[in-house]
């Protein structure tokens, strides 16, 4: 498999160490020394950057995750404060326009709205809620302190109405977990950039491989043939394949489906994943591998191992000389 991004680089070094295995077992067979790259680079070197870069790899996976995790949590609160912010407004707006408060109703954040609007919007909330508890006498009908109706659930038999001190309480959890986010992010682009200096230190050694195969063995040889190429042979990009999916609440895994490319160059697809709603090919991980014919479905937890997280997924059209094209993006969220 050739280097095509991240993801393609431990297959392509795990068909390289089979190779190379190989190589040496027919020189020692007459009586050879083991095949060396220039700069005394020896399989076992490889071997051993093919261990770190999957412990690289793997940690970039978990911080992946973690950030994801911090991420899905802080929207679920923030979808909730949100709620509660819209509660509040009414109020406002149906109770306390004779006293002027309805002038300081915030404005409602919209979808993908910048923290700093949020943050702000319920902190304007929460210094209106104070200053109607202030307010005497209160409004007809109106009872003081203010607090607003919580649903009842199976969980919570009793009713709780929601007070200003716990409104506070909670936006200041909201504002620790945004807090918590930074550092997330932070520790994900240095363990990227761990792994992509990995990647750079073991590229010499793919590019300078075939070469130093063909010099080691004699002309005509089989191994010769079985070469596994660092980079694609030129050809055409294949047809991508169509992807579909969703949760599937009977089995508690995300069910992803596709449309098999319709290029008959295409070997395999590919099922690839990313952590989070955003698809970043440098990301990617290789969940599963399918020749064409076998069933195009699969079923799967990567990338959704907490509820409320979400994972973003595409199917790769490959052909036998290596090139390939992404499907459709399909996104898809654990429910809580």
């Amino acid at each position: 498999m050739p280097i095509t991004g991240p993801s393609s680089y431990p297959p392509t070094i795990d068909a390289i160490i089979a190779h190379w295995t190989a190589v040496n077992i027919v020189r020692a067979a007459n009586l050879k020394p083991a095949l060396i790259l220039e700069g005394n680079r020896t399989l076992a070197g490889l071997i051993t950057l093919r261990g770190q870069l999957a412990a690289d790899r793997t940690d970039v996976e978990v911080k992946a995750n973690d950030a994801e995790i911090g991420r899905a949590v802080m929207v679920l609160k923030q979808t909730t404060l949100l709620g509660r912010l819209a509660q509040i407004v009414g109020h406002v707006r149906n109770h306390w326009s004779a006293q002027g408060l309805d002038r300081a109703v915030p404005d409602m954040p919209g979808p993908g709205a910048q923290w700093t609007h949020v943050e702000k919007a319920l902190d304007d909330a929460a210094d209106l809620w104070t200053r109607m508890n202030a307010t005497v006498p209160a409004p007809a009908g109106v009872t003081l302190p203010v607090t607003f109706f919580t649903q009842v659930t199976p969980a919570a038999p009793s009713p709780a109405d929601l007070t200003r001190a716990v409104f506070g309480t909670e936006i200041t959890a909201l504002k620790d977990l945004n807090k918590e986010l930074e550092p997330a992010k932070v520790r994900l682009r240095n363990a990227r950039g761990t792994r992509n200096k990995r990647q750079d230190d073991i590229r010499p050694w793919l590019v300078d491989y075939r070469a130093a195969v063909e010099g080691a063995l004699p002309p005509g040889h089989e191994l010769n043939a079985t070469i596994p190429r660092y980079s694609p042979l030129p050809g055409g990009t294949p047809d991508a394949a169509e992807a579909t999916g969703a949760w599937n609440e009977t089995t508690n895994l995300a069910s992803l489906d596709f449309t098999p490319s319709t290029s008959a160059s295409v070997v395999r697809h590919e099922f690839r994943y990313v952590a989070g709603p955003d698809y970043d090919a440098d990301e990617e991980n290789i969940v599963a591998s399918v020749d064409v014919g076998q069933p195009s479905h699969f079923d799967t937890l990567a990338g959704l191992g907490a509820p409320g997280v979400t994972a973003s997924y595409r199917i790769y059209a490959i052909t036998a000389d290596g090139n390939e094209r992404a499907s459709n993006t399909v996104t898809i969220t654990r429910p809580v």
